[in-house]
């Protein structure tokens, strides 16, 4: 007869409750326990593993290194359980169908109907919900299985526990106020005065966007000052329009854009790119219609 293993998923719950409010009280009320019965749980589980999970004061309570490794180990079973019970309900109880995504936030919006244009044409019935967020927190949630996929510059190295599917070439162009005048793109010796006189709008640094077009300038020294930083391209072609400054933006984010008169698109003498990439948890298989979904992608 096999023994009950020292810790199982209610209790690991818990365990995340306590780290995450760093105190029996909060956690408790988020949990609907006493705080003695969690207490008495707490107690259990640090006595059937021989270990124990914090450090208590007086004020809160605080992870040990042995603790913060159960967590850190554990931290994808939580979205493996609910994308298994998702599919369970999806494909058993004839719940409609969801796509988890995440789109990071320097994907403009004019990327998306290459992302959604064949999913919406030839699948109606499957629901998308879309999550904006930084690059590092959609690995995150998708090593957690929390999303389906996510579209984003990938880092350098990704997690064992996540996969690329799909890489896509995003060509930068250099964008100014339709009244500005540009000195010749191949004059470079006017072209760096120029580009030192004007205030760049620029991803934020340490973005992978970002380090495309820092890379990009190490070829053509000195790099221009920056006057703002933000991770909407969208939002930087506005203000370029509005004449408060200049930017690389990707090629496709000025196709939805409605006042194109208001800005000139200056070709590069030298190609600036960054790489997208669609990525997906690694797993034993990839639900039908998620698969269906990553086909129907139109800029790949």
């Amino acid at each position: 007869m096999n023994e009950k293993p020292a810790i199982d998923l209610q209790e690991l719950h818990l365990v995340r409750q306590v780290a995450a409010h760093r105190g029996i009280t909060a956690a408790a009320k988020a949990a609907g326990l006493s705080q003695s019965a969690l207490t008495r749980q707490l107690q259990g589980i640090e006595g059937r593993l021989g270990l124990r999970l914090f450090e208590r004061t007086t004020r809160k309570l605080s992870l040990t290194p042995a603790g913060a490794v159960l967590l850190r180990e554990t931290e994808v079973l939580p979205g493996l359980l609910d994308g298994a019970l998702r599919r369970l309900r999806e494909d058993f109880l004839s719940e409609q169908r969801e796509i988890a995504i995440g789109i990071s936030r320097s994907v403009s919006l004019a990327h998306l109907p290459g992302l959604f244009h064949g999913h919406l044409r030839h699948h109606p019935e499957v629901r998308v919900s879309v999550s904006h967020l930084t690059g590092s927190a959609l690995v995150e949630a998708v090593a957690a299985c929390k999303l389906d996929l996510a579209v984003l510059c990938p880092p350098p190295k990704l997690p064992g526990s996540v996969a690329i599917t799909h890489r896509i070439e995003d060509v930068f162009v250099l964008i100014v106020p339709a009244d500005m005048v540009v000195p010749a793109i191949e004059d470079e010796e006017p072209l760096r005065a120029w580009a030192a006189a004007q205030s760049w709008i620029m991803p934020p640094a340490g973005t992978r966007s970002r380090a495309c077009i820092d890379q990009w300038w190490q070829k053509a020294k000195p790099a221009p000052p920056v006057a703002m930083e933000l991770d909407s391209f969208d939002m930087t072609v506005q203000l370029v329009a509005l004449g408060m400054g200049v930017a690389f933006v990707p090629r496709r984010t000025l196709s939805s854009f409605p006042r194109k008169r208001q800005i000139r698109r200056i070709k590069l003498a030298r190609p600036l790119k960054r790489e997208l990439a669609i990525i997906a948890p690694q797993r034993g298989t990839t639900p039908e219609h998620v698969r269906e979904f990553i086909a129907g992608i139109l800029f790949r």
